[in-house]
């Protein structure tokens, strides 16, 4: 009987721990490097751009303070997105309601996959300790032969998907918020908007690539001794019957 679910719940381990890998990837870029913030400001001169489109004076300490709020309000470690700082020389509020609606919409999705994330680390527990339990001597031939087949193949679909976005980030980057963010409230002017001058889209550029490397990271750390597990049972002709 388990001979029949051996092969699905080997497929489900794998494509759930890829799952948590892309989540935990996503975390840690946003969350692990607080100077990452400061290092796009300058690099994008957001203080400067603010000067141009809003006639507003902002230093980069401010702009830090910001964005730190910010994080923590998306990670639920904060109430609400009224976050004061200094500019033009006066402590005024950041955000406009319309900037808070939409990131209050980030924040469900953040927290959504981050419940997703523990709700897959749970299964994973449960399949692996169901194929241990059952069939101890095929559970890691098993979990192995998916994830190296999975990996292999999410691989050459993330070039491919990458070699796109590169070409065309903006296309993919509004397909991305029409998708998660069908009610709209994600398009803003810069001239009217401090949240889009603070973070424009080449740094969700930079960021999408820095996660997309430390899920490559992740993947090749699990995925090379996956290889070199499977050929050595084959080399030694201790692979398990189908």
């Amino acid at each position: 009987m388990m001979k029949l679910f051996r092969a699905p719940l080997s497929g489900l381990f794998a494509i759930l721990l890829l799952f948590i890998l892309l989540i935990t990837s996503f975390e840690l870029v946003c969350y692990s490097d607080p100077g990452y913030y400061r290092a796009e400001f300058e690099k994008y001169d957001v203080a400067g751009e603010m000067e141009y489109y809003r006639g507003e004076s902002i230093s980069l300490d401010s702009l830090s303070q910001v964005i730190r709020q910010t994080m923590l309000y998306l990670r639920g470690r904060r109430g609400n997105l009224i976050v004061e700082t200094e500019i033009n020389g006066k402590m005024q509020e950041f955000y406009q309601p319309e900037e808070k609606s939409h990131m209050a919409d980030v924040r469900r999705l953040f927290l959504r996959a981050l419940v997703l994330r523990g709700m897959a680390i749970l299964s994973c527990l449960a399949i692996l300790g169901t194929l241990i339990l059952f069939e101890p001597e095929r559970a890691v031939w098993d979990l192995s032969r998916s994830f190296t087949l999975l990996c292999l193949l999410l691989l050459l679909l993330s070039l491919a998907i990458g070699a796109l976005m590169l070409c065309d980030f903006t296309k993919y980057f509004t397909l991305f918020h029409e998708l998660f963010f069908p009610q709209g409230n994600w398009s803003f002017d810069p001239r009217e908007s401090r949240m889009i001058v603070m973070l424009p889209e080449n740094f969700f550029l930079d960021t999408a690539i820095r996660v997309l490397l430390c899920f490559f990271a992740f993947l090749l750390l699990l995925l090379l001794p996956s290889v070199r597990y499977l050929l050595w049972k084959r080399r030694n002709h201790k692979a398990p019957p189908s």
